[in-house]
């Protein structure tokens, strides 16, 4: 799942939830030999086994188009080949290639505070990487700025001197404000601090603009500590902020900090890595309707590993989603008699800069079942391991939905609706497709912590029992 630079400031994590307005589609419907035993039901503990394995730090966190996300490509492919899945990929092989741009750190950020306080990276502060949001080093004094709004009636500039200086951005965010990288770059600001979530690696887009500054996001206790100087606190900037936006006349928000501070992110340029989706297709023995498909799966990169070698392991985001797409599919292949529709299993590469892999998928796969017409449902496993035990569904489809939710009613498990994109299914909807998200409450992602030991075998069974049984409704519909 994507986690991008905070919208909403001093936030532990903020995903990207932004997505067109769910589109009405047409109604949901109300394979191949298995070469080892079959399973009728939803293996956990094999999905657990699935997990450790891909999460594993021997993966290196399977950054799209390593060497660590081709050996869990290949496993997954092989997983598929021993379930008797059909080969959907490229060649008659399971490994659908595509060319996708990525970006990586050189080395770990840095911020050093007066005095020459080291901060620690994922402790104390972390980097935003994406569009005006780049390398640099810059050593300047800082400029408060509020939410850093200009335009729509509203200037969080106003007061503060932000040329030549590292913008401290404390919010409250204006959603009519624009871009407040980018109004802070056109303010002159050769640095830019952000209030925010600071443990987690933001999702790194690898699309930069030309010029770029160092953004960083920090925590609200680091910012305190910067701003002391000017005997201001962070609640006390939004106070001023609010007051400001509230009445035109009160007193300007910015101000300038006499504290000097250094930051400095060091990227590789944008470079294009082979990346590779995993698809298999478990075939529908009825000739009327085996050319339709459900597809099930989720994504397999996760956002790999930092500099200094300290791997993000990716076991609920999103080792989980593969591990719970592969025993879906060992079940569905005992039952494969009773499908009139086909299921088309895939992990994706790609989803963590901009899902270029559900939108390689997309633009790449012309076989049917499979290609995007042929498609009934979409059901994306994302964050489907940890930490809660109510199942969390989005939004986009509500037919789709209120089926998964039912689902879970009836097996006892407890669901929620849940907001609109931040993960694969967006690449579906766009397109008409009914699809959704489905994934626990409370996840975690991102974070050094994401490790197989988050991941339970009692919640892959609850989520991989949810999917098995509306995979089975939707794949019986006639």
């Amino acid at each position: 799942m994507r986690a991008l630079r905070p919208l909403t400031l001093i936030a532990a994590i903020v995903i990207s939830c932004a997505s067109p307005a769910p589109v009405t589609s047409s109604p949901i419907p109300s394979a191949s030999a298995v070469l080892v035993a079959p399973a009728t039901e939803f293996d956990a503990a094999k999905a657990k086994a699935h997990v450790d394995y891909l999460a594993a730090p021997a993966r290196g966190g399977r950054y799209s188009g390593s060497a660590g996300y081709l050996d869990a490509a290949t496993y997954v492919a092989d997983r598929f080949r021993e379930i008797g899945l059909e080969p959907l990929g490229d060649n008659s092989t399971f490994f659908q290639h595509f060319t996708m741009p990525i970006v990586d750190l050189t080395e770990m950020s840095t911020l050093t505070g007066p005095g020459g306080k080291t901060y620690r990276p994922r402790v104390d502060f972390t980097e935003s990487v994406g569009g005006r949001s780049g390398s640099g080093r810059a050593e300047a004094q800082i400029a408060a700025v509020g939410g850093g709004a200009r335009g729509g009636g509203q200037n969080d500039f106003a007061g503060a001197d932000v040329r030549g200086k590292i913008a401290l951005i404390t919010g409250p965010s204006a959603p009519s404000g624009g871009s407040y990288v980018e109004n802070a770059y056109q303010e002159g600001a050769v640095g830019i601090l952000v209030v925010g979530g600071a443990t987690l690696r933001y999702s790194f887009l690898p699309r930069l603009q030309t010029e770029t500054v160092p953004t960083l996001v920090i925590t609200q206790e680091v910012a305190d500590q910067l701003l002391a100087p000017a005997g201001k606190t962070v609640s006390g900037a939004q106070d001023l902020v609010r007051a400001r936006r509230a009445d035109p006349n009160a007193p300007a928000s910015g101000f300038d900090v006499p504290t000097t501070v250094r930051m400095s992110v060091s990227l590789t340029p944008v470079h294009d890595v082979d990346a590779i989706n995993v698809v298999g297709l478990l075939r529908s023995p009825d000739p009327n309707n085996a050319a339709r498909a459900i597809l099930i799966g989720g994504h397999l990169d996760g956002v790999g590993t930092d500099p200094d070698g300290s791997v993000f392991q990716a076991a609920n985001d999103n080792a989980s989603g593969p591990a719970v797409a592969i025993e879906v599919a060992r079940a569905l292949a005992a039952s494969r008699s009773s499908l009139s529709h086909s299921i088309v299993f895939a992990a994706f590469a790609g989803e963590e800069e901009g899902y270029f892999g559900s939108e390689a998928y997309v633009a790449q796969m012309a076989a049917i079942p499979g290609r995007v017409e042929s498609l009934v449902a979409v059901l994306n496993l994302d964050v489907i391991g940890c930490c809660s035990d109510t199942l969390i569904v989005s939004n986009e489809a509500s037919d789709l939905q209120r089926r998964v939710r039912d689902a879970a009613t009836s097996l006892g498990i407890g669901s929620a609706s849940a907001g609109s994109g931040g993960s694969d299914q967006q690449s579906f909807n766009r397109r008409r497709v009914p699809a959704v998200l489905i994934g626990f409450a409370d996840y975690i992602l991102h974070v050094y912590a994401d490790k197989p030991s988050v991941v339970q075998e009692t919640r892959l069974k609850k989520a991989g029992d949810v999917v098995t049984s509306v995979a089975k409704d939707l794949a019986a519909a006639r």
